[in-house]
């Protein structure tokens, strides 16, 4: 049995054959042949190429003689050489399968087990496997060579052997074996003694051990290394680790008054390792006080009992960071977020971006997805629709209630755990969505230890209207707190200037301090490229920061300049899987660019999304710059096909297609812009973001313009009818604006109803035709609604069943609840209800135009099955406008019916359904006078109290048909307990409302209560007077509900009755 080769490269060189060493291979370029043919060994190597390797200083034809020459010497070194070797006439290798040891091999491989076991529970067995990949390391590879080939090995071995080292204190500090760890954090030190995250980890092992004398000695030993060997100081947050150890009692007993683990409470809170790359902060050491000062009474708490005392306090929980673009507010909130993982407490960052203020909760999504969340979190499953990577069931609509409480529910788990400190960037591109949901989440927060941290350009702030009312209400509230950042003096450009080594400091003089001053306005990140220009010997630079970072664009190799006009175009974050599909590039290139991008510091690893790390650009500006050198066709190319792709991509919920209309419409595709925009307004509907929804339609209505008339007169009608609904679902009040509007929007529908019909496209006519009954019925101008839903009915059969279904059905109810030519509206109603049947759909409009019909003619329990049929369809569509009419009329049918408690259940629910509605509609304050009428009905106390507030406002709310429908109750009751005179100035409030919404059935009841009521006062002339008119208004309508004729019968026999007695007494 042949013996092994043993062969060690670790610490030096040495080769051994069994038990015996190996002498013949003394010459140093015998033992770097055989070293390199080891170390890359897994494939053959031309002798071309070890030639240049081993003799880069000889010409070509001396290096291959050499080679063949040590070739010679070391085949005859080797026992049984072929047993090891492969010659070829161009290549050589070492066998890997043939029988040797290498311990470069056996340490790569223990730290892969090492690493394999880390989802292990067994802390010891992890422990133990990397304890012997460090014993295996016996040195750095080849130490006394300096050849340029080993240069690179040597330092890939070495950081393995750190990132080991590293783990390994990480699991001793675990396990709360300081004493060890400081062992092996010491061993960090011999490899890189200006290693400052080792120094950091040894202050915080010592700490933790109980030696605060010995963690302050190691800071000073830190610094005078750090100052001596690079002219820096130690980093911010070491200095606050220092700072934060001189505030710890140092009395003898403070061990023995630690915690049973020895562990005292301030130390368990100590920085880790991961939270210390900023860079030095410079030139705001006092909004840096300020903003510590504000964070302190949650963060640097003192006991975490005391959670609640501290978050209940009166301190203002809100920060806002103003300034320009490049002034430093960015790097302050990174300098906030190492002090919260310093204080061992929680983040969330999001980051806004302008082209992205159409998606929905943006800035959300981005902060959710960059949490920790731990397993014990129960994540609700409403997060599901803004994350899918959570893989959770989501309703495919959420309800806007259920989905602000879902993320608050989330961070109130996140602050039971440690504080919670929410980071958003650039927060004046957050969309109108995210806004309300950020109100929403500071006000229910405020008791928990919860910070807000916000940075935002002034100027751009005060143009986005969602955000800038939020500010202002927290600044009325007095829970905001404000911190404009000026521009960096001269001084503080100077230090910025020698912190960052962009300058050597032998260059750096006075002349050109003041010229990078000057130049760059005292803004950081100006005055930071000026000086980078200056120190790589650009004297001709340009003033303009641009030109500075397409300068330094232009260093990159040309395969990372190809792939960042595909990461500037889709915004200001992107993920490598999305440019590989977009731009259709090989994942290993990309990879290979976005390692030399963040290398640079042009890209900065960003949010993670699912398995997947994303990238950010480190400031908006060098997006600018990377976007603004495209040519206008390029740029227009490469959005053309970033929205091809995603069209491909297109999901059911068409979560990408705000990003598929942003891109096609830079594409110059009009068409998918269109199309595309029309869908995500559509999904902003659902999803309550009414503004997003407005601004989408109104997008691509724009680039309707430019298409061929069928297919922009379809997608044309389609964006109005998006208009019309987003109008009447989100608008706050109905004033003298919303009312032009609606007319010019009105208008606009008219004309695309006579270019459809003239072209015979039914389809887009009937869209049409119903975005005008949407608008009319939302004024209650229900002649107009009568007259357009017969028109929608008409069209609507000359389309496709389920579109015919749908249109007779809305067409039906419209008529249905309008209480018009209810005949007709019934058989539209039951061919919808055919046509329906026929193709497996289920519509509210449905059963609600059908429960209508009923309650019009009296048949109230068959009013109610269905009323309920279509309120639980509207509950499945979260569809909360449709479900408080519906609640509404079952609170009516209930009134009708005489059941006035039955009525107060609908009215309670319609009150819960009104407040998860955006704005401020007349809803609720139409479920408050119903349940003020039933009341009144069953004579409770304070009933007339309550029902005067309740009509007023509706006044208020202008809802000029349940004002005439809830006067009419009330009347009825006045009348029937001899209130009569009552009785006639509430029935004349329901006369005037009836008659300008021009419902016929409750024209017919006000008039009749008015006569009755008449009657009752004695005023008989005035009663005959208003009877002979209620005849001839009437006398053309046949459609009154059974209430209404019930109410003419008997006004009519009272009138009759009072006529006799009149002309018998006289």
């Amino acid at each position: 049995m042949s013996l092994t080769l043993g062969i060690r490269l670790l610490g030096g060189f040495s080769l051994t054959y069994g038990d015996r060493l190996v002498a013949k291979i003394a010459s140093g370029r015998s033992q770097a042949l055989l070293a390199y043919l080891v170390l890359y060994r897994q494939a053959a190597q031309s002798r071309q190429r070890i030639a240049f390797h081993l003799w880069s200083e000889s010409t070509d034809e001396r290096a291959r003689a050499n080679l063949r020459k040590e070739l010679s010497r070391l085949r005859s070194a080797l026992p049984n050489p072929d047993e090891f070797l492969r010659v070829e006439a161009k290549t050589l290798q070492w066998l890997p399968s043939a029988n040797f040891t290498l311990d470069v091999a056996e340490f790569e491989a223990s730290v892969k087990a090492a690493e394999s076991a880390e989802s292990a529970t067994d802390g010891s067995a992890i422990q133990a496997k990397l304890e012997r990949a460090i014993e295996l390391y016996r040195g750095d590879l080849l130490p006394d060579w300096d050849d340029e080939w080993v240069l690179p090995e040597r330092e890939r071995l070495q950081q393995m052997y750190v990132r080991t080292l590293e783990r390994l204190v990480s699991v001793l500090e675990e396990q709360q074996d300081y004493q060890t760890a400081l062992t092996y954090a010491q061993q960090m030190l011999r490899v890189d003694a200006l290693n400052e995250a080792a120094y950091s980890a040894l202050m915080r092992l010592h700490g933790l051990n109980g030696d605060r004398a010995k963690a302050l000695q190691v800071y000073h030993q830190c610094m005078t290394v750090l100052r001596e060997e690079l002219g820096v100081d130690p980093s911010s947050v070491t200095r606050r680790l220092y700072e934060q150890l001189l505030m710890e009692e140092d009395t003898p007993d403070r061990r023995s008054r630690s915690n049973s683990s020895g562990v005292s409470p301030f130390l368990s809170r100590l920085p880790s390792r991961s939270h210390l790359a900023l860079p030095p902060l410079v030139g705001r050491e006092q909004e840096w006080i300020f903003i510590r000062q504000w964070a302190s009474p949650i963060l640097l708490r003192s006991d975490s009992a005391n959670i609640g005392d501290t978050a209940t306090g009166a301190g203002v929980k809100v920060l806002l960071l103003l300034g320009e673009s490049g002034i430093g507010k960015t790097r302050l909130l990174e300098e906030l977020q190492a002090l919260t993982y310093a204080a061992r407490a929680q983040v969330l960052w999001g980051q806004g971006f302008a082209a992205e203020m159409m998606r929905p909760y943006g800035i959300w999504i981005d902060a959710l997805r960059s949490a920790e969340i731990a397993s014990s979190v129960n994540v609700p499953t409403e997060l599901g629709f803004l994350l899918p990577e959570l893989e959770r069931p989501s309703p495919a609509s959420p309800d806007l209630g259920r989905l602000f409480d879902a993320v608050v529910q989330l961070l109130v788990q996140c602050a039971a755990r440690a504080p919670l400190l929410l980071l958003l960037d650039d927060l004046q591109w957050i969309d109108e969505a995210s806004s309300a949901l950020l109100h929403y989440a500071i006000r229910l927060l405020r008791p928990l230890p919860v910070l807000f941290a916000f940075a935002a350009r002034a100027q751009e702030l005060t143009d986005n209207s969602a955000i800038s009312l939020l500010v202002q209400a927290l600044r009325r509230e007095q829970r905001l707190q404000s911190l404009e950042l000026q521009p960096l003096n001269r001084e503080q450009t100077a230090d910025l200037i020698c912190s960052t080594h962009a300058i050597a400091p032998s260059e750096l003089s006075l002349a050109v301090v003041n010229r990078v001053f000057i130049d760059s306005g005292g803004n950081p990140l100006f005055a930071l490229e000026i000086a980078r220009a200056l120190g790589q010997n650009q004297s001709k630079y340009a003033i303009a920061v641009e030109v500075l970072i397409r300068d330094r664009l232009h260093q990159l190799d040309e395969a990372t300049r190809e792939v960042l006009p595909w990461a500037a175009a889709l915004g200001r974050s992107f993920k490598p899987s999305t440019i590989a599909y977009v731009a259709d590039y090989p994942v290993t290139k990309l990879l290979t660019a976005i390692e030399q991008m963040e290398q640079q510091a042009i890209i900065r690893p960003g949010v993670s999304g699912g398995n997947e790390i994303g990238y950010d650009f480190a400031h908006d500006i060098v997006r600018r710059v990377v976007y603004q050198q495209l040519s206008q066709p390029r740029r227009q190319l490469i959005h053309r096909q970033i929205a091809y792709k995603l069209h491909q991509q297109t999901t059911p919920d068409n979560a990408l297609a705000s990003e598929i209309a942003y891109h096609a419409a830079l594409g110059g595709d009009r068409a998918l812009a269109a199309s595309a925009a029309l869908a995500a307004a559509e999904r902003c509907l659902k999803l309550f973001a009414y503004a997003e929804a407005l601004e989408l339609a109104q997008q691509g209505i724009q680039h309707c313009q430019f298409l061929a008339p069928p297919i922009q007169i379809l997608l044309h009608a389609g964006l109005l009818r998006v208009c019309a609904l987003a109008g009447v679902t989100g608008d706050a009040c109905k004033d003298g604006q919303l009312s032009h509007r609606a007319a010019c929007l009105e208008t606009q529908v008219q004309q695309l109803i006579h270019e459809a019909k003239s072209l015979g496209l039914n389809e887009a006519e009937a869209i049409a035709l119903e975005t005008l009954v949407i608008l009319q019925f939302d004024r209650s101008n229900y002649t107009d609604v009568h007259q357009h839903s017969l028109r929608v009915a008409e069209v609507s059969r000359f389309v496709s069943p389920a579109t015919a279904a749908r249109m007779l059905a809305y067409s039906g109810s419209c008529l249905a609840e309008i209480g018009r030519d209810m005949l007709r509206a019934e058989a539209l109603l039951l061919e919808a209800q055919s046509l329906a049947a026929r193709v497996g759909l289920e519509l509210c409009d449905l059963f609600s135009g059908l429960g209508c019909v009923h309650r019009h003619y009296g048949r109230y329990d068959e009013a109610r099955v269905h009323l309920q049929r279509a309120w639980r369809l509207a509950q499945a569509q979260q569809d909360h406008w449709r479900e408080c009419t519906y609640l509404s009329y079952l609170a009516m049918t209930q009134l009708e019916a005489g059941a006035p408690v039955s009525a107060l259940p609908y009215c309670d629910e319609m009150l819960v359904v009104a407040a998860k509605i955006q704005g401020e509609g007349s809803e609720a304050a139409i479920a408050t006078a119903l349940a003020a009428l039933a009341r009144y009905r069953l004579g409770q106390p304070n009933a007339e109290i309550a029902l005067n507030q309740a009509i007023a406002a509706l006044q208020q709310a202008d809802a000029k048909r349940m004002l005439a429908y809830v006067s009419i109750g009330a009347a009825e009751v006045d009348l029937n307990c001899g209130r009569p005179e009552l009785a006639v100035n509430r029935a004349e409030t329901a006369l005037a409302n009836a008659q300008i919404v021009n419902h016929p059935s409750e024209i017919a009841l006000s008039w009749a209560i008015l006569i009755q009521g008449l009657l009752a006062l004695g005023e008989q002339q005035r009663a005959m007077a208003q009877f002979e008119l209620l005849q001839q208004t009437l006398e053309g309508y046949d459609d009154w509900s059974l209430l209404a004729r019930a109410a003419v019968d008997r006004s009519r026999s009272a009138a009759v009755n009072k006529l006799c007695n009149f002309t018998s007494g006289s």
